[in-house]
């Protein structure tokens, strides 16, 4: 099945767009397929996900991610636990009981253990100078993730102990990077909403799982997104603006507002009319970025100027929220996305969004995510 290529608007530093022509917008949503068809071609991506995903595993030491970037940057390599604790997820959930998908996730979880040392990622294979942007966003994914294990016990007693260890470590650590502003930022300056949101989930999968979480590190962070959400409109990229800008720019924002609004719902904190509004938003605006169709390598090329490693970033936190939403608003965009991501997906089974930041390891994680999203979210 061939569907165009929708590139999510970003969510993170340089994957703001800008200067999209109006005339752009309200695009329909008409299916290519049928709903049993469908089905039946989310279930055969997903079977040939796994097989790609399975051969993309580190056999020396059980990670993903890294050394299938093709091209050189100062991202190579960065972010192996957050890409191997998303890749766990995925086969957990999507091949539960298949033998080889339980020996890869055994040899990613003893990974994802060694490396976190102290609540922050050892100098591994991800040396990087760019050490605290990997902190945090290896923070947000693994315990996310490990939060999830937990609650499911999906590991046996002695792993369940360790994983108790290193969530309290990372509690620990965000505790000491958390903003005045009260979130998180990757770089410098005020804190960036969407990496806020992620940690924020994390944080809220620990406290779930029985890990002492201290207030602040969940209503400071939560005070922070409330004041950089404008549902429908423009949400923040990091800061809070003076005032809530409802002009052309919503295009600059679709994604981080659907996530935003998502992790104030998860929190008690926000509403389902407003995450449908961010939603709806989202759709309506998507085609505006049809012309970055397939950009997978080179960051901020024009005329977005979008930052390709956080396309399917948007998607994984869209895919979400449209299994929280009312049951009008799922049957009108859900299959619409199924069918996106079954279009998108490589000949040998492979997805992509950034070859030279991410790769296919965190690429089919991601989508195998996408489209199982049903069975792993709340």
């Amino acid at each position: 099945m061939k569907t165009t290529v929708i590139i999510v608007l970003s969510i993170g530093l340089h994957a703001l767009c800008s200067g999209a022509p109006e005339d752009q917008q309200g695009a329909g949503h008409a299916l290519k397929t049928s709903e049993a068809g469908l089905a039946a071609d989310v279930a055969a991506a997903i079977e040939r996900g796994n097989k790609a995903l399975l051969a993309r595993q580190h056999a020396d030491d059980g990670s993903w991610g890294g050394d299938d970037v093709k091209v050189q940057s100062s991202h190579k390599s960065d972010y192996p636990v957050a890409i191997s604790s998303l890749a766990y997820l995925a086969l957990m959930t999507t091949a539960p009981e298949d033998r080889k998908a339980l020996q890869a996730r055994e040899k990613a979880l003893a990974f994802i253990l060694d490396t976190i040392e102290d609540g922050r990622m050892k100098n591994t294979r991800d040396n990087t100078p760019k050490v605290h942007e990997r902190n945090v966003w290896s923070q947000g994914f693994s315990m996310f993730v490990m939060g999830r294990l937990l609650e499911k016990k999906e590991v046996g007693p002695g792993n369940r102990k360790e994983i108790r260890s290193r969530l309290a470590d990372m509690v620990a650590a965000l505790a000491k990077t958390q903003q005045a502003d009260g979130g998180w930022t990757y770089d410098q300056g005020p804190s960036e909403s969407f990496l806020t949101a992620t940690i924020l989930f994390g944080l809220l999968e620990a406290r779930e799982a029985g890990i002492e979480v201290p207030d602040k590190l969940i209503d400071k962070p939560l005070q922070l997104i409330a004041r950089q959400s404008n549902p429908g409109h423009y949400v923040a990229y990091q800061g809070v603006h003076k005032e809530r800008k409802t002009d052309g720019k919503v295009r600059d924002s679709i994604g981080r507002s659907v996530q935003v609004e998502l992790a104030l719902l998860e929190a008690g904190k926000g509403s389902v009319k407003q995450l449908e509004k961010a939603v709806e938003t989202y759709f309506q605006h998507r085609e505006r970025v049809d012309t970055v169709r397939d950009l997978e390598e080179g960051c901020h090329q024009p005329p977005y100027g979008i930052g390709t490693f956080y396309c399917f970033y948007g998607h994984f936190y869209l895919a979400q929220a449209l299994q929280a939403v009312g049951e009008d608003t799922r049957s009108e965009y859900w299959p619409v996305l199924q069918e996106q991501f079954v279009g998108l997906q490589k000949p040998d089974g492979h997805w992509i969004d950034s070859r030279d930041h991410c790769g296919e390891s965190y690429g089919t994680a991601m989508g195998l995510l996408v489209l199982s999203a049903p069975s792993w979210t709340r």
